[in-house]
């Protein structure tokens, strides 16, 4: 019997460059994560005036023969960039990068040979000395022992030296924007960590209970202690920060707020309810750690509450480098993780990013409220490169997180976005937007979101989204329909963007599984061996001059009678395969058949061992090499049949 997977080979790492080398005119680097590597051809000015020549890549472990990669894709007069994938963290790879130009010119024939290793997973070491935090400790009279804690982070974090942690024992700890004095070193970080098996929250809100005074209609008043807060919840909810005391008094978008000046506070709650009746919580401090060091892991904290004063977030990596955040807790903080300038090879798996924001409405959110930074957000300037997130699960935002800055990077960015749960968003899942060139993202499921992916601009390129799983799309409060991915934008072009083996199922009525709309511009969106299902169009094109290279989809609808939607045509339903085939050129080795998920009501998007997607596929170097079968098959999952067991693999 054959089962389900997402995709071969699997592990886990990030980023290593390695010095150029030079062969004849053109130089090749390697920049290696957990599971991937990034390949870029620089060439001379003169070596391909008319941009006619092509790289391809061929790679190999150990003594075994060399394999195909996909080919490295053009992204300037004098640049390739491309992506080897599933690799192993921790794994010798040679890489020959071959450059033909029918010219004939000075790089036609050229090889360029290079080694290098992907990341070797992060090991946490048994640390020199634990300096231990409570909440009853003492600062004064205590030596961070387990029978004499201090009581302030920042207290044991003077003490920890490279190899060192400092243990917070459960308990709510008020305090923010520590400072930690100096840097870990490779194999010997400072950890920041929670207790094992304790919860240990640092929370950004005041302890105070304040006094609200009623202004009338429904308006209270209280003075507090910190200026400018943009963070006021009640009763576990937050409050929408309205932009003038009017807005407040009238509810302009019809839902419960506050407004802040300077440290004079209004809000109206739901039904004009009294916020002394409340648990009303006020953040005061704009962050808990700002970090510009390296080789810092944060372990097993929760981090809430951090929202006062401009840009607000729970953790800065700001040019910090190798620092790690694992099984971290983020809730109701403006943003939870941001990183900016030189911040190198930084890891963020297995947490939890929510908020309570999900339902607000969608003009609300977009007219003044900044509120769209979600869990994780890459700032301008960033030319950090090699940052992994995995794992992760991000809820009840409006975006779900943002892996991109948006207008100054490196030459390459190789970040991985992978294995991560996206749910309940009321805008994008994921924000690619911006700066993207060698941006990975693999192996994803979004759910309940407005649009899964959004890629409105990634300008370079090239961007690659494969094996993703997008359903119950055009979720939240707003009076658009969803799709799965967004290319539309009035920014400039983007790079080449790349769509390999998603599955995209729409669930909800009167949405379109890929709907290109209009305004944007691009270099070129090739869709491969995905399922497109609807339940408005299979596909829809309002923005047909711009390039598209679609074939060897599945393209299905629970619309009667429809299709796809094509602009500029005489009769832009196109109700048949054969229509679109006919009046596009599109998708001429495409189907038109029903995807046959395991239970896509029940959220289980493998395929049934009926499924026609099955042996569908057409073959992708350096994508789906280890196919099952005769063929790789459609979508995110293979199909291998295994004593009639069915079994993800990752």
């Amino acid at each position: 019997m054959r089962r389900p997977r997402t995709h071969p080979r699997i592990g886990l790492a990030l980023a290593l460059t390695i010095p150029l080398i030079h062969s004849q005119a053109a130089t090749l680097e390697l920049c290696g994560t957990f599971n991937s590597m990034g390949v870029i051809v620089t060439l001379e000015g003169t070596d391909d005036p008319d941009r006619d020549a092509a790289a391809d890549v061929e790679w190999r472990t150990g003594v075994e023969p060399y394999r195909a990669g996909f080919p490295l894709t053009r992204v300037a007069d004098t640049r390739f960039v491309g992506s080897l994938f599933w690799l192993e963290p921790d794994t010798a790879c040679d890489v020959r990068v071959t450059l033909s130009d029918p010219d004939g010119g000075p790089i036609d024939g050229v090889a360029l040979e290079l080694t290098a290793s992907t990341r070797a997973e992060i090991v946490i070491p048994p640390a020199v000395n634990s300096y231990h935090v409570a909440t009853d400790g003492n600062d004064t009279e205590g030596d961070g022992s387990p029978g004499a804690p201090f009581a302030t982070v920042a207290r044991a974090l003077a003490e920890a030296q490279p190899g060192d942690e400092v243990v917070l024992r459960g308990g709510v700890y008020h305090q923010g924007e520590i400072d930690i004095p100096r840097s870990g070193q490779p194999g010997a970080p400072i950890v920041i960590r929670g207790f094992t098996g304790e919860t240990a929250v640092l929370d950004g809100g005041d302890p105070m209970t304040f006094s609200w005074i009623a202004e009338g209609g429904g308006v209270y008043r209280a003075t507090v202690n910190a200026p400018d807060t943009y963070l006021v919840a009640a009763d576990g909810e937050r409050l929408y920060p309205y932009q003038s005391l009017s807005d407040l008094q009238d509810l302009v978008w019809g839902i419960p707020g506050f407004h802040a000046s300077d440290t004079e506070v209004r809000v109206r709650l739901a039904a004009d309810a009294d916020p002394n009746t409340a648990e009303m919580m006020v953040s005061r401090f704009n962050h808990a750690f700002r970090v510009g060091l390296s080789h810092i892991f944060f372990l097993d904290l929760t981090l809430r509450h951090f929202g006062q004063g401009s840009y607000a977030k729970a953790i800065y990596l700001d040019g910090a480098d190798d620092c790690l955040v694992q099984g971290c807790t983020f809730f109701m903080c403006d943003l939870g993780i941001g990183l900016k300038r030189e911040a190198h090879r930084n890891v963020i798996q297995d947490c939890d990013f929510s908020d309570t924001v999900f339902d607000w409405p969608w003009d609300a959110v977009k007219t003044g409220s900044s509120l769209e930074t979600g869990g994780i957000r890459l700032y301008d300037p960033m030319t950090g490169r090699g940052t992994v997130i995995r794992r992760n699960t991000f809820h009840d935002l409006f975006d779900g997180f943002g892996v991109c800055p948006g207008e100054t990077a490196a030459l390459t960015n190789e970040t991985d976005v992978h294995d991560n749960l996206i749910h309940h968003c009321g805008d994008d899942g994921v924000e690619v937007d911006g700066r993207s060139s060698n941006v990975r993202l693999w192996g994803n499921t979004f759910h309940d979101v407005l649009v899964g992916i959004s890629v409105a601009p990634v300008y370079t390129g090239p961007t690659y989204a494969i094996r993703n799983v997008i359903h119950r799309i055009g979720a939240g409060n707003s009076c658009y329909s969803g799709t799965a991915f967004k290319f539309n934008s009035g920014y400039d072009t983007s790079g080449p963007i790349y769509l390999f083996h998603n599955t995209c199922d729409a669930l909800y009525p009167g949405n379109t599984a890929l709907d290109i709309k209009s305004p944007g511009t691009w270099e070129i969106i090739v869709s491969r061996n995905n399922i497109w299902s609807g339940t408005e169009y299979a596909l829809s094109n309002a923005n047909t001059s711009q390039p598209l290279d679609l074939d060897h989809d599945n393209l299905f609808t629970t619309l009667p009678g429809e299709l796809a939607w094509w602009a500029g045509l005489s009769d832009r339903h196109l109700n048949t395969l054969a229509e679109i085939q006919s009046a596009t050129g599109q998708e001429m080795s495409g189907f038109n058949l029903a995807p046959g998920f395991t239970d896509a009501a029940g959220e289980a998007y493998t395929l049934s061992a009926d499924s026609e997607m099955i042996d569908r596929g057409t073959l992708i170097p350096g994508i789906n090499d280890d196919f099952e079968g005769d063929a790789p098959d459609l979508g995110a999952h293979e199909w291998v049949d295994v004593s009639g067991v069915s079994i993800i693999h990752r």
